[in-house]
């Protein structure tokens, strides 16, 4: 079986570890550059630029969530730490990126059926994610586990690519990389559609955190 070497300096378990702060720090520089975007008044040529590289980071950013965690159930390398950071930094992603996309007046281009990151958007996904949070800390103080489902997994996927796309939008990708299929990704129809695809798996998953949480406590309390 393939192992991996072990170092005086790093020990394979801190792996994913490592891998949740990478992803943080390009969650950051990420962040620098949308911020940089939102002062970049009307220049199209300083816009693409900009996108671009915030556009690679994110992505990076969003293969080290996947990578971390398939490393660590793999291996067994499942920390305290790392049941705490990787939900958090995965919060500080994902609502980061869309908190600077709706402070972004020229995201929406003249061909969209309406705004693609409305602010309402995001405070719906700020209350899921709080709500979560607290059942997930509830349940666990009373000695059981609350995992993460399918469902949010599924979600935190929806969500990542739905941010993605906006920023590749913006830096041109599909015309950079010469892929068609990503034009149709990038289409407006497509945006909307996976926009409310979001929205009901967002919605979806914080009512089935609820009720099992609603479940858990109750059957606690029974016993």
């Amino acid at each position: 079986m393939f192992s991996l070497p072990q170092t005086k300096l790093m020990k394979p378990a801190q792996i994913p570890n490592l891998l949740t702060f990478a992803r943080l720090a390009l969650a950051i520089v990420s962040f620098v550059y949308l911020h940089q975007l939102i002062g970049a008044g009307g220049d199209p040529v300083a816009i693409e630029s900009i996108a671009f590289k915030a556009f690679w980071l994110y992505l990076v950013a969003v293969a080290t969530d996947f990578l971390d965690g398939r490393i660590a159930r793999r291996y067994g390398w499942v920390s305290s730490l790392g049941r705490i950071a990787d939900p958090v930094v995965d919060k500080v992603l994902i609502l980061g990126g869309m908190m600077f996309l709706a402070a972004a007046p020229f995201l929406t281009t003249p061909e969209d059926f309406g705004p693609v990151m409305p602010v309402w958007f995001v405070v719906l996904v700020m209350t899921r994610e709080f709500l979560v949070t607290a059942l997930r800390g509830l349940v666990e103080s009373k000695g059981m586990s609350f995992a993460a489902e399918a469902v949010g997994k599924w979600k935190m996927v929806a969500q990542s690519a739905y941010v993605l796309i906006l920023i590749g939008r913006v830096a041109m990708i599909p015309e950079f990389l010469h892929i068609a299929p990503l034009r149709l990704v990038c289409h407006p129809a497509f945006v909307v559609f996976l926009f409310w695809a979001v929205v009901g798996m967002t919605v979806w998953s914080g009512f089935d955190y609820s009720i099992r949480a609603a479940r858990m406590l109750s059957k606690e309390q029974s016993s």
